[in-house]
């Protein structure tokens, strides 16, 4: 069984650390989802604009994610100075308080890679993840795999329209492509030239 064995005061402060980077926001308005990465004696706890961790005994590997809300309140409330923490399919417990998360385990430590963005990003934000060479199991596990497809959708919608207008000029989709790319340093791979990545609408679409 994937497992750690922390003391629960340094759990806390890792999630207290990551509750001050809003400092204004009450706990239940958190709508950020904590994500759980668990390595050879360590625990790594990563949301939207910052990590934290803490040393503990470990078992195995794997990640896991669950609303930080939640994650706060389970262990906040833990009456114990130490807390064992077990993976499950698709669940965490938390001693005997166990609750549904997107689990994912590993052989080795060959663990997928925690993906930080900053909480409140863009578009250019999200096409900058190419340049860093992630997996597609690596964007998805990290719930953005479908963001930056359609960021990529749009983009390319662009590059098409902006070449429909300066066609007349002798300007093609592939010079504006390269444009774009240098200008922003974003790795563009998608063909520009095929339709599937134009939209059947001329609206942007929505990436929220």
């Amino acid at each position: 069984m994937v497992s750690f064995i922390c003391q629960t005061h340094h759990f806390m402060d890792a999630l207290k650390s990551l509750r001050a980077i809003y400092k204004n926001r009450k706990l239940m308005s958190f709508t950020q989802t904590c994500e759980i990465t668990l390595i050879d004696g360590h625990v790594k706890l990563a949301i939207p604009g910052a990590v934290f961790g803490f040393n503990c005994t470990t078992k195995g590997t794997a990640k896991a994610t669950l609303p930080f809300s939640d994650l706060y309140s389970i262990v906040d409330h833990h009456g114990m100075d130490v807390m064992r923490v077990e993976f499950y399919d698709d669940a965490l417990k938390f001693g005997l308080v166990e609750v549904r998360a997107k689990t994912c385990f590993f052989a080795d430590d060959k663990i997928l890679r925690t993906i930080i963005l900053p909480n409140n990003h863009t578009t250019l934000d999200l096409l900058l993840l190419r340049n860093e060479n992630y997996t597609e199991e690596e964007l998805a596990f990290n719930n953005l795999l479908s963001p930056l497809q359609a960021a990529e959708r749009n983009m390319y919608y662009y590059i098409r329209r902006s070449a429909s207008f300066l066609k007349q000029y002798g300007v093609s989709p592939k010079e504006i492509k390269k444009l774009v790319s240098e200008k922003l340093d974003v790795k563009l791979t998608l063909d520009e030239t095929e339709p599937q990545y134009l939209y059947s609408s001329s609206k942007e679409e929505n990436l929220e």
